[in-house]
């Protein structure tokens, strides 16, 4: 969702009649209609948001056996629907956990993890967008020693960026993905 969009949804909401008028009533007609079948709602959010005068939108989400086995009460919950614009925002501080001890380097959590935080919290953000966020983030490129040469980085050499046209960003971020895509690199510089 976009952050016009959601400023849409908001509006309509609120009640609020938006640039929707004139003409334009027949498009207005099926967005209020597309808002009420998907049954967002206001929400209260946090501290900050409020503060601000910013609305929180949640959505409906449907509960029930995850697809990694971990079983959860089946009903519907409400999550806050993820702007595209604030996409990066959300990843990093879901990816990145600031330690509790004052000068210790923050942990990066991997792929799943990352993810399944978000997933509790948010809805309408893609797995690829953490994938393509995991791929980017240069502290987890060191830890998987992989660049796009294929060769582990010499410990004075930062790591190169990945090449985006060997990883398929669909499948999941795995060590053992990544040691096929070093292997199949390694494999093509030989020839």
């Amino acid at each position: 969702v976009t952050r016009s969009k959601y400023q849409r949804i908001a509006e309509g909401l609120q009640g609020g009649t938006g640039s929707g008028g004139g003409s334009g009533g027949g498009e207005k007609g099926k967005f209020q209609f597309w808002v009420r079948s998907k049954g967002f709602r206001l929400g209260n959010g946090t501290r900050e948001a409020t503060k601000m005068g910013q609305v929180v939108v949640y959505v409906p989400v449907k509960t029930g056996t995850g697809a990694d086995g971990l079983s959860e009460p089946e009903g519907i919950s409400l999550k806050r629907v993820a702007v595209v614009e604030d996409f990066f925002d959300i990843i990093y501080s879901m990816h990145v956990e600031s330690s509790s001890e004052p000068g210790k380097a923050p942990k990066h959590a991997g792929q799943k993890k990352t993810y399944r935080a978000i997933a509790e919290t948010y809805a309408f953000l893609p797995r690829e967008a953490v994938t393509r966020f995991l791929m980017s983030c240069t502290e987890c490129q060191k830890r998987m020693h992989f660049n796009s040469n294929g060769l582990e980085p010499k410990e004075s050499e930062p790591p190169s960026s990945l090449v985006s046209g060997i990883i398929d960003y669909n499948m999941p971020l795995t060590s053992t993905y990544l040691k096929q895509m070093k292997l199949r690199v390694m494999n093509s510089q030989e020839q």
